[in-house]
């Protein structure tokens, strides 16, 4: 009787488990609401053209993940620099990859997902940050008051009402709780979240998640105490940027996806040969997978960001 073997090749391991994107949602939560969001094939480059003043500032997220400003006129335009995003590496048990390989491989799939658009996110609102440092439309508690209040929200407004409409408010956990008690502390004789829902604004309450940044200690996405208001409609579009680039297949690194000639957005690269993983006081035999992407991240209107920490 012919003996039963794994062939393990980390080439075979990539196209199991496929792209890491979602097709019925590419992006996470933010993105697509205050993005112009485009992909670049391998070979394109990706500029912006300032036509509105003679001078203009834009943000980028540098390869270290910090924030850096360009000048762009309407005779230079910037050059944006993709930068590349990898996740943690992510380890499949030997085991669990003999006796149940897609399953196993599925939900290592959807963590790297998550994980990237994580990353994707943190560097939009790091990019709002230096925006509403820009524009100088920062605010916090003013002396004796203890929450965000109605009142806050509408001065964040009026800095960006001159600059467009269709509002995104994106918040931490502590001003999702102080807006969900603002009749019962505020205002008990008048609806204030009624009021609230007449702005047309739309809240979006960013949970927990933390990422770590070029070696630094782990951040949330979005700091509890921190809010951003962020005008999507505007002259020159909505105020961010995010391309994605569509990357070649790298067969040798194990990172082939599909075989139909599609290009993908993300890259699933395993680990060449299986390895040893620690978990907690047990050591046992492994796969690594690694997600993959390359992507442009960019502020090109400042003006239409304003910031509130709950400080």
């Amino acid at each position: 009787m012919e003996q039963s073997k794994i062939n393990y090749t980390p080439l075979e391991v990539a196209r199991i488990i496929g792209e890491p994107i979602d097709p019925r949602k590419p992006y996470g939560d933010i993105i697509p609401l205050i993005s112009t969001t485009e992909y670049a094939d391998p070979n394109e480059y990706v500029y912006y053209f300032d036509v509105l003043n003679e001078t203009d500032i834009v943000y980028t997220i540098t390869s270290t993940g910090a924030v850096t400003s360009t000048a762009v006129t309407p005779d230079t335009p910037a050059a944006f620099t993709f930068i590349d995003i990898a996740s943690p590496e992510y380890y499949v048990k030997i085991t669990d990859l003999a006796s149940a390989k897609e399953a196993t491989l599925a939900r290592k799939l959807a963590t790297i997902n998550r994980s990237l658009n994580m990353y994707e996110t943190k560097y939009m609102f790091d990019l709002a940050s230096a925006a509403a440092a820009t524009s100088t439309f920062e605010h916090t508690l003013t002396s004796g008051q203890m929450r965000f209040s109605y009142n806050d929200l509408i001065l964040m407004v009026q800095d960006v009402v001159d600059y467009g409409d269709n509002y995104v408010l994106v918040v931490g956990s502590e001003l999702d709780t102080d807006m969900k008690l603002w009749n019962w502390n505020d205002n008990k004789y008048h609806n204030l979240m009624s009021a609230f829902a007449d702005l047309g604004v739309q809240k979006i309450r960013m949970g927990v998640g933390n990422v770590t940044i070029d070696a630094n200690s782990p951040a949330r996405r979005l700091a509890a105490n921190t809010g951003y208001l962020i005008a999507t409609s505007t002259e020159m579009g909505k105020p961010f940027l995010f391309v994605r680039k569509r990357l070649n297949d790298i067969d040798l690194l194990g990172a082939a996806i599909k075989q139909n000639g599609e290009r993908p957005e993300r890259l699933v690269f395993a680990s060449p040969n299986p390895i040893t993983a620690s978990g907690g006081t047990t050591r046992y035999l492994a796969v690594g997978l690694t997600g993959y992407e390359q992507v442009v991240a960019a502020c090109v209107n400042p003006y239409a960001v304003a910031k509130f920490t709950r400080s």
